[in-house]
């Protein structure tokens, strides 16, 4: 499947959800899908054909907003997305 199949199917799945979704380009990086939810629920994702792996500075990236407490997945099919969906332990910044 195509890296752009495999994006549309994970956002129209996130849209369904309710998050609110940004596909856009973003700077060198970045994730490909950046979704913003009910809660303040953030997930980002970057979207790989089967079998690819992140470059060296989506890799830096990826390590940096998780080590900021976002949920950050690595994606290359679209089987897991209702499980990250309905994944309701993630983590809720206080204020």
């Amino acid at each position: 499947m195509r890296e752009s199949a495999i994006q549309a199917a994970i956002v129209k799945k996130l849209k369904k959800a309710g998050f609110l979704v940004n596909t856009n380009i973003a700077p060198i990086g970045w994730m490909d899908v950046r979704a913003f939810g009910p809660d303040g629920r953030v997930i980002l994702i970057e979207v790989k054909r089967l079998g690819l792996k992140p470059s060296e500075i989506q890799d830096i990236f990826i390590k940096k907003f998780k080590d900021l407490g976002f949920e950050v997945y690595v994606m290359d099919n679209t089987k897991d997305i209702d499980k990250i969906i309905l994944n309701k332990s993630y983590k809720k910044l206080q204020n």
